[in-house]
């Protein structure tokens, strides 16, 4: 009877050390508040009437930035960690957005319905979608690309047919990539622009996107399950975005950042300044960095404090406004314009 009980014994022992030790495996690494002791150097790139809108990169040595204008052959500029450069080569598209996955594989969507695609060596154009619908829409703009891997890619904007005698009809449009080529996806009609689609990982096995309608000026987001889309809010006036940090999806309205779960929006924080800001982005809910109109403003977990404020600099080249930026563990960029020249503020932590 002795052994039997110190059989037992050894067993309840072992089992709850084995418990113990799982439920210590298991609790949440604590966050450590962003840092905000950036130093901060701006590159001048001079293109005339061509500003650059988005930016996108695999590391600090490896980052590009696009737009639409004039100067055809200067709309793509790669950051090597050196210096800025383009190849100057014309193409035939204007860029709104860029997505990859690596340094050989990057999509690049724009105007006339146009998505091109970089192989690490050149850039070739994938799809001409205007020329599928037989022009019968005068304006095919795709306003982002997105996906969970290089076969699995998803490109949104809008068709517009304004100035081709059928009337004045604008919907969004979402494309899908398989790996081999891209065809249409046959959601329900969407008035206005699909501006942005993401997926997170951490909380919803659905797409999240943004749209856009003019007059009254209105956002709406929807998700979307590969098949259907679904309104999940909508508001007049305001601006809205939406973007991913640290694998989860971030709604950003009403100067807050929500995350969304069960149906339901939590407010992450609210931005106190009163500039107005227009999106958000960072390494996790301790770390966000808000686009202002004067510059960047920093959320560390407990209190908001301006890292980059365009105050401190003096531009002779209009109104200078941020258009998008890029993140990564020590070092950030930030892309803006003036009249005639673009600005990339990097900012590295010491």
């Amino acid at each position: 009877m002795k052994y039997i009980k110190a059989i037992l014994f050894i067993l309840s022992f072992t089992v709850a050390l084995i418990f113990f030790s799982c439920e210590k495996g298991t609790e949440p690494e604590q966050l450590k508040p962003g840092r905000r002791d950036y130093t901060w150097t701006v590159d001048t790139i001079k293109t005339f009437n061509t500003p650059l809108m988005k930016m996108w990169g695999t590391s600090a040595t490896n980052v590009w930035a696009v737009g639409s204008g004039s100067s055809m052959d200067r709309q793509i500029w790669h950051y090597d960690g050196t210096k800025w450069a383009t190849d100057g080569i014309w193409r035939g598209i204007l860029p709104w957005c860029i997505y990859g996955f690596a340094q050989n594989d990057i999509w690049i969507g724009g105007s006339d319905g146009d998505i091109w695609h970089y192989d690490g060596n050149k850039w070739s154009m994938s799809l001409a979608y205007s020329k599928e619908l037989n022009f019968k829409y005068y304006n095919i703009y795709f306003m982002d690309i997105w996906g969970e891997n290089p076969n699995d890619v998803y490109a949104v904007g809008l068709a517009d047919s304004s100035h081709t005698g059928l009337g004045d009809v604008r919907f969004g449009l979402m494309m899908h990539y398989n790996g081999t080529e891209w065809s249409r996806v046959n959601i329900e009609f969407t008035e206005g622009i699909l501006m942005e689609i993401r997926k997170g990982s951490k909380t919803s096995s659905k797409y999240f996107m943004r749209n856009v309608i003019q007059n009254p000026d209105s956002t709406k987001f929807y998700t979307f399950d590969g098949k259907k889309r679904d309104k999940i809010y909508s508001e007049i006036g305001a601006i809205q975005t939406l973007t991913i940090i640290d694998n989860e999806i971030l709604f950003n309205f009403n100067k807050g950042t929500y995350s969304y779960d069960n149906s339901i929006f939590k407010l992450v924080v609210e931005n106190p300044f009163s500039t107005s800001w227009d999106a958000v982005y960072g390494r996790n809910k301790k770390d966000i960095i808000w686009m202002m109109d004067d510059g960047l403003t920093h959320y560390n977990g407990t209190n908001f404090e301006y890292i980059l404020n365009f105050e401190n600099y003096q531009f002779n080249d209009g109104v200078i406004r941020l258009n998008d930026g890029f993140v990564f563990e020590k070092e950030v960029f930030f892309v803006t314009h003036g009249n005639s020249n673009n600005y990339i503020f990097h900012g590295v932590l010491k």
